[in-house]
């Protein structure tokens, strides 16, 4: 099944820190299909984080359990610095399961599909964008001043390693 990740980062070296991350995450049974453009944005409104965030889709054909997956994405989090100790606040790594085809979860731990992705133009603007026909309701907005693409990394073989 496909599966989308959501990847942000506000703190260091965040073009390095989210193409560490897919590499890292492309491993036997979750193989990277597409990247979208990295897009930056403002932080959130409500929450701690005071610098912009780069961010990124990426889908992934995932031949695993999806809980194995969110264990990878937090072991990376925390490998990268991320401490979960403040409100949506500045972080060198997030990363978040959005969607996935044909598998929903409703555990706490893994909601599925996520429910910001319809209402984070961060999130929905860049799974729009290399996955179309994701099973999402997407909102008909457009993108909000203060986002804007900075980078296209269209196929895998030009992420730099």
């Amino acid at each position: 099944m496909k599966l989308a990740i959501g990847l942000g980062s506000s703190l260091g070296d965040k073009r390095a820190t989210l193409i560490r991350a897919l590499h890292k995450l492309d491993r036997p049974g979750f193989r990277l299909l597409r990247v979208s453009r990295f897009y930056t944005s403002p932080p959130m409104k409500g929450g701690t984080a005071r610098r912009p965030f780069l961010n990124a889709v990426a889908v992934y054909e995932c031949d695993v359990d999806p809980h194995e997956v969110l264990g990878w994405c937090r072991e990376l989090e925390q490998d990268s610095g991320r401490r979960r100790s403040r409100y949506w606040g500045d972080r060198p790594l997030d990363l978040d399961i959005l969607v996935a085809e044909s598998w929903t979860s409703d555990d706490p731990s893994l909601i599925v599909p996520h429910p910001g992705v319809g209402n984070r133009p961060f999130v929905w603007y860049p799974l729009r964008e290399i996955w179309p026909d994701a099973p999402v309701a997407w909102p008909g907005h457009r993108m909000p001043a203060g986002m804007y693409p900075v980078g296209i990394y269209p196929r895998r073989t030009l992420l730099p390693r």
